[in-house]
């Protein structure tokens, strides 16, 4: 498998609510009806985090079977097919800051370790 990964920005103007909103109400429906190709799509919508910001507003993950199928979905998305989910996005994101990565996955099994209270670290799991 390979993933297509999107980093998403809101347009301006849109408060993160609105775009959050819109994003999972509205958009995330019609891009599972209307895309062809991918066996997954999910939205990460980031959670706010002590010590930590972020760059990006949301990230799309998109699992497909070769590279070759992510190149077709690439070509669809530039055919008059896709117009539809095109200016759906245009109500909500900022496409031109878009970014994309075309990934593999290199996964690797935890030990599951437990937390070690006697580590001399902050509280909570490390």
């Amino acid at each position: 498998m390979v993933k297509l990964i999107s980093l998403v920005y809101r347009k301006k103007g849109l408060s993160d609510e609105e775009f959050r909103q819109y994003w999972s109400e509205t958009h995330g429906p019609m891009v599972a009806r209307l895309i062809p190709l991918a066996r997954r799509y999910v939205q990460n919508h980031p959670e706010a985090f002590q010590g930590l910001s972020y760059d990006a507003d949301g990230i799309v993950e998109m699992w497909f079977d070769s590279t070759e199928d992510v190149q077709r979905y690439l070509d669809w998305r530039a055919s008059p097919e896709a117009d539809d989910l095109k200016e759906d996005e245009d109500r909500f994101q900022d496409y031109k800051k878009t970014r994309r990565f075309v990934v593999r996955e290199h996964e690797f099994e935890t030990t599951g370790r437990q937390w070690n209270p006697g580590a001399n670290l902050p509280d909570g799991p490390g």
